[in-house]
């Protein structure tokens, strides 16, 4: 059975180190059509010593329908990102959250990182819905065993 992973990465510039803990990759429920077929998920947990974040990851850039248009700023510079409404299931509870995507991206962030990562930490599995463009509703399946080993180890880092 796949496991998790875990890896850091230094910032080149600052010097400033970053643990990741990354669930086995899965593939959507059904398979997608053409130009979908080959798309692939897993999630991604970060830790900086300070902060933690985590995010959903594809292989390409999801092309997704129900999407509220927005804007954000980040210091001098705009960006345009949207607004995800959609279902998790954590085990056998549904929850309605929000994601965002800033256009281009390949990840959809949480808007509730720390509430995320303990549903991680305490499941088993999670089951995203999406509406993916040109396609029914698509699933995405993550296994969550071992999530915990590997998010303590991140931790652990620092």
């Amino acid at each position: 059975m796949p496991r998790w992973t875990t890896f850091e990465s230094k910032d080149k510039m600052t010097g400033e180190l970053s643990a990741y803990a990354t669930s086995p990759v899965t593939t959507p429920i059904p398979q997608m059509s053409f130009p979908y077929q080959d798309v692939k998920a897993w999630l991604d947990v970060g830790y900086d010593g300070d902060s933690e974040w985590v995010y959903i990851r594809f292989n390409t850039s999801p092309n997704l329908t129900n999407t509220i248009t927005s804007y954000g700023y980040y210091g001098y510079t705009s960006y345009g990102y949207d607004q995800i409404k959609t279902r998790l299931k954590w085990d056998d509870e549904i929850e309605y959250v929000e994601l965002t995507q800033k256009w281009g991206d390949n990840a959809l962030h949480f808007e509730n990182d720390h509430s995320a990562i303990l549903r991680i930490k305490k499941s088993k599995t999670l089951l995203l819905e999406l509406q993916w463009h040109g396609e029914q509703s698509t699933y995405f399946e993550f296994t969550l065993n071992g999530s915990s080993k590997a998010l303590n180890k991140i931790k652990a880092t620092f």
